[in-house]
């Protein structure tokens, strides 16, 4: 484990010329630090920006705490499945779910105890766990297939209920806070909401080509959705209503990960290397342009996660980076 120090980077960039937005931005690099020497698999920031969960090419799983870089919780090869497929961690109520190709482990992470393991069953018998992800309180948990089945399990009742809703593999999941509705996006191209009590159907969107990224915050009830080529739209989950659009001059853009920002004005997204801009919302145009830490080709930006004037990055070279996101 190694521990890098830098010195303070600011880099100051002005908004683009004919844009609504006034704001400019600022960007200080509070800390950097390596968790691990092995290339990251998968990495996923707890809700408060307070924990870190890393698995590596390895099988071995690791949850941090990034104020103190003290190791909280982990796993061993042994523990985690041998098809590791994806995993979901929250923190407030403890509960970690590692998926296998047609199984999940359910982890007591505060107990450090295995809790129990649920089979997943589709109609397909060749297909496999795609997504997950956990209610707010972690008492359910969506589920999405490579065949475009989507699963709600309730922890409570021990129930579950399925339905086919997509065409191909579904990778993206999201609960909103009510635990109301569930949005699924998919390989298909659609993006789908489903009522959690029953999966019947609210709105669906189609877009061209298959999804990169999707992004949903309860707060401001917006969703961002990206495809691979140059559709990249911002609406409102509760009607599907289009609120706005990224726009740019270049021919495509490809995205992998998103962010709404506290202020509900900006959004923030990475791309399939380092690179991690800033929109405004309302015009779509980009503000803001920096980069995430790299040691060799190929690195790039596994998760990012915003506290506030404060945002985490963490590459799949397990390089960690806090910033502060100064506004002017």
């Amino acid at each position: 484990m190694t521990k890098y120090v830098y010195k303070l980077l600011l880099v100051f960039v002005v908004s683009l010329s004919g844009c609504e937005d006034p704001t400019t931005f600022s960007i200080s690099e509070k800390s950097t630090h390596k968790f691990t020497d092995n290339l990251v698999y998968l990495a996923q920031f707890t809700d408060d920006s307070q924990e870190l969960t890393v698995i590596d090419e390895k099988r071995n799983l690791y949850v941090w705490n990034l104020d103190t870089k003290q190791l909280i919780f982990s796993l061993g090869p042994s523990e985690t499945p041998e098809e590791l497929r994806v995993f979901s961690y929250k923190k407030v109520a403890g509960l970690l779910i590692i998926a296998g190709a047609n199984y999940i482990d359910l982890w007591d992470v505060k107990q450090k105890s295995k809790l129990g393991r649920l089979k997943i069953e589709s109609d397909e018998p060749l297909a496999k766990i795609s997504a997950l992800n956990l209610s707010r309180h972690a008492g359910l948990i969506a589920i999405g297939m490579t065949d475009g089945t989507l699963f709600v399990y309730n922890r409570s009742s021990n129930s579950s209920i399925k339905e086919r809703i997509h065409d191909s593999t579904i990778n993206h999941l999201y609960f909103d806070d009510a635990d109301r509705y569930v949005l699924s996006g998919g390989l298909d191209g659609k993006i789908s909401k489903r009522a959690v009590s029953n999966l019947e159907i609210q709105y669906e969107k189609k877009f061209k080509t298959r999804l990169s990224s999707l992004a949903f915050n309860n707060e401001s009830g917006l969703v961002f959705a990206s495809d691979v080529l140059k559709e990249q739209v911002v609406f409102d989950f509760n009607s599907g209503e289009r609120k706005s659009h990224l726009d740019y001059s270049s021919r495509f853009r490809w995205f992998r990960e998103a962010l709404f920002l506290d202020d509900k004005k900006h959004l923030l997204t990475t791309t399939p290397k380092t690179d991690i801009s800033i929109w405004h919302i309302k015009t779509g145009k980009e503000l803001f342009t920096w980069s995430s830490k790299v040691l060799s080709l190929g690195s790039t930006t596994m998760d990012v996660k915003s506290d506030g004037e404060d945002i985490v990055t963490v590459t799949s070279e397990g390089v960690y980076q806090k910033w502060s996101l100064i506004k002017q």
